[in-house]
């Protein structure tokens, strides 16, 4: 199992194609979209220039699982991360298939970034979905189409896509999608290709390695016969005659049964189960961000226990600046800094220190404690040593901290979906991604004791 998500240069305008109100979030995310998944890629590589390259380039065959779990895991980044995180998955798509250039077998030249063919393999997405709903019973209903729609632009343009490369409403979009499916798509090689792998000896998925060879044999032949029967059952009987694929009666009784059944249990199974992993997460997390939102108060004054819990590392009631370097310590191997990265963050922390004790340290032991520490005027010291994990953290140095630079951050410490909410709190603007001033400054924030932060008690919270 294959796609061909062929994308040009990502626009780079910033613009969120979906959020947690998106018709996108509410289905692109679902395990059930596998019941329609065959479907699109048919679709897709009946484009004569999806077919060559998915005839010269891909590796569906010897690797069908790797290739499936590659295609929903880049599906699920370009709707559920952040606005960084999505543009950088662009990015690495159109680095990818930018390569994916040569001759078909009639003599012509093609490209992978053909305008044509992006916007054919971008759109069948939408018409998989709407059709995943028509046939599971909940039918979109016309203004959720049309705003699916203008999402699925929107996801376009952040490909790269311009406006005349798509149809400029969901009208248009089944004008064109009929002229598409009635004159352009054909029986390409690479079509032919990807049904014989659909019907052919697939090899055992890692998970069901104990099963032995004969038994996986004849359980995954017949499902699948029964997905590629179900998947041409699922086509129009225009687009099963143009493309040479037929279901038999089996076929569709297959399809509305499987199709119904996927609806209802979407009704009934809780979003962990309904959604795969990265959808699962960005839902929890948004609803733990909102249930946040609504029971925490705006802080008014310093919190305390910021000070006991994460400043005073060694737990004697004092901040010193053996603490603030136990403080850098923890972050550069979380990071795992190199040594100049390291070195800066040191710098940063001492020059703090040595401004917090001139300004704070008022009986002159080398010491501040929690009153002084709350009255301090912490100044350019602090915003510089903020700064300094800030940009350690920028690994890549665009400007911003992303979702995965986040992630190597807090590793294994916290679950996903407290991971995402986490990474989402220093969105100070709300346009979805966070720069490395956004960054340093709600961490500035959660040590002075105004605000809290998951990031600063998941990594330096003594436990």
């Amino acid at each position: 199992m294959t796609t061909i998500h062929t994308v040009p240069e990502p626009s780079g305008t910033g613009a969120l194609p979906s959020g947690p109100d998106s018709i996108s979030w509410r289905y692109i995310g679902r395990w059930r979209l596998v019941t329609v998944l065959a479907r699109a890629l048919v679709l897709e590589t009946a484009h004569p220039v999806v077919g060559a390259g998915v005839t010269e380039f891909s590796t569906y065959r010897g690797h069908p699982w790797r290739r499936a779990r590659q295609t929903l895991l880049s599906l699920q980044r370009l709707v559920y991360l952040d606005t960084r995180g999505r543009e950088k998955e662009a990015a690495r798509l159109a680095r990818l298939h930018g390569r994916i250039t040569g001759v078909d077998a009639s003599g012509c030249p093609y490209s992978a970034l053909d305008p044509e063919a992006v916007a054919w393999v971008h759109l069948t997405l939408f018409e998989a979905v709407v059709t995943m709903c028509r046939w599971g019973g909940d039918p979109l209903s016309p203004d959720d189409e049309e705003r699916f729609y203008g999402e699925m632009r929107a996801c376009g343009a952040l490909l790269g896509l311009g406006e005349d490369d798509m149809p400029a409403t969901v009208a248009d979009f089944w004008v064109y999608f009929e002229e598409m499916t009635t004159r352009r798509i054909t029986r390409t090689e690479g079509l032919t290709g990807l049904l014989d792998a659909l019907g052919g000896d697939i090899p055992v998925p890692s998970r069901l390695g104990f099963l032995p060879a004969p038994v996986w044999r004849v359980l995954s032949g017949a499902a699948a016969s029964g997905y590629l029967s179900m998947t041409a059952a699922l086509l129009t009987p225009r687009q099963r005659e143009r493309l040479d694929v037929h279901p038999g009666i089996a076929g569709t009784v297959l399809a509305t049964v499987v199709c119904r059944t996927a609806g209802l249990l979407d009704l009934l199974a809780p979003d962990r189960l309904r959604f795969m992993p990265i959808a699962a997460a960005a839902h929890d997390a948004e609803r733990r961000l909102a249930r946040a939102l609504r029971r925490t108060p705006t802080p008014t004054a310093a919190r305390p226990e910021i000070f006991e819990r994460i400043l005073d590392q060694s737990g004697d009631g004092f901040v010193t600046w053996s603490d603030l370097a136990a403080t850098a310590r923890v972050i550069a191997a979380r990071l795992d800094a190199d040594e100049a990265t390291e070195t800066a963050l040191y710098d940063a922390f001492h020059a703090w220190w040595l401004a917090l004790k001139a300004d704070a340290d008022h009986d002159g032991d080398g010491r501040v404690d929690r009153q002084e520490y709350a009255g301090a005027d912490h100044g350019d010291a602090l915003a510089a040593a903020m700064d300094a994990v800030a940009k350690a953290l920028d690994r890549d140095g665009d400007g911003y901290v992303d979702h995965a630079e986040y992630s190597h951050l807090l590793g294994d410490r916290v679950a996903p979906e407290d991971l995402l909410a986490g990474f989402l709190e220093p969105d100070s603007d709300g346009d979805g991604r966070i720069t490395v001033r956004e960054f340093a400054t709600a961490l500035g924030g959660f040590f002075t004791g105004r605000v809290d932060s998951a990031t600063g008690r998941s990594v330096l919270g003594r436990t």
